[in-house]
């Protein structure tokens, strides 16, 4: 995990949040909050969907919520969450409701990708007095994916469709798929890629390099993504073709 800074101009008395950020394929969860999902996909025929957050702490949260378009600012997004800003009493949760605005300017060939944040705060921060400026918030960044109708393939075969190449700078990883691919494992030939210090995901008609793992050169990829539901996908595996650079 790790510690951001953010304001929060609906709630004036708490001058500073320590926001203890999870990793996006980390459990939806911390302290005595969490949601019953690690990623929302939102189909263009949906009218609206549901994430639960339950409090299982002894102590009431203020939780508030919504959807952005970036992981590191927030920018509106065509979603709006409601309720959006409520308190959680303990042992307790609530569903919040996901809907859409304004979806018809998002692509029609590929998914598009936002971000929804839950921020949960302990209501006995609020009751401190001003000279206690200081408090500690347990804020959740999960993956909403916007999924438009009628796309050429679907998820589950779009899964082993990554294309693996040795070039000089590494493995490239082109997805020519219109599905955001979160990989949930890597492996270079023998060789495991640590998904925490290297990019995990490859957007739709993009590519990520990773370092090729000696000894070179790398012949075979085996992989796994991350379903719709968190869990990972049946293993995928590929002979890593070679591409001559131009001089």
């Amino acid at each position: 995990m790790r510690v951001v800074r953010a304001s929060l101009p609906t709630i004036a008395r708490v001058s500073l949040l320590l926001l203890l950020a999870t990793q996006q394929a980390s459990a939806a969860s911390g302290g005595g909050i969490s949601l019953s999902q690690t990623r929302v996909v939102f189909l263009a025929t949906d009218k609206a969907q549901t994430l639960t957050v339950k409090n299982s702490d002894n102590q009431t949260y203020l939780i508030q919520s919504r959807v952005q378009r970036h992981l590191d600012d927030a920018a509106s997004a065509p979603f709006i969450i409601t309720p959006p800003l409520f308190p959680l009493r303990a042992d307790n949760r609530q569903v919040l409701r996901i809907l859409p605005q304004e979806t018809a300017s998002l692509p029609t060939d590929r998914e598009s990708l936002f971000y929804l944040s839950v921020l949960g705060i302990p209501a006995q921060a609020e009751q401190q007095s001003a000279s206690s400026q200081v408090s500690m918030g347990l804020r959740f960044m999960i993956k909403l994916f916007y999924r438009p109708a009628g796309l050429a393939v679907s998820q589950e075969a779009a899964t082993c469709g990554l294309e693996f190449s040795a070039t000089a700078q590494g493995v490239r990883v082109n997805n020519p798929t219109p599905y955001y691919q979160t990989l949930g494992e890597l492996m270079l030939n023998h060789t495991a890629i640590n998904l925490d210090k290297h990019p995990s995901m490859v957007a739709p008609m993009s590519t990520v390099t990773y370092a090729a793992p000696a000894p070179a050169p790398v012949t075979q990829a085996k992989w796994q993504t991350i379903n719709d539901f968190g869990g990972l996908s049946d293993q995928c595996q590929q002979a890593v073709s070679s591409i001559k650079e131009q001089s």
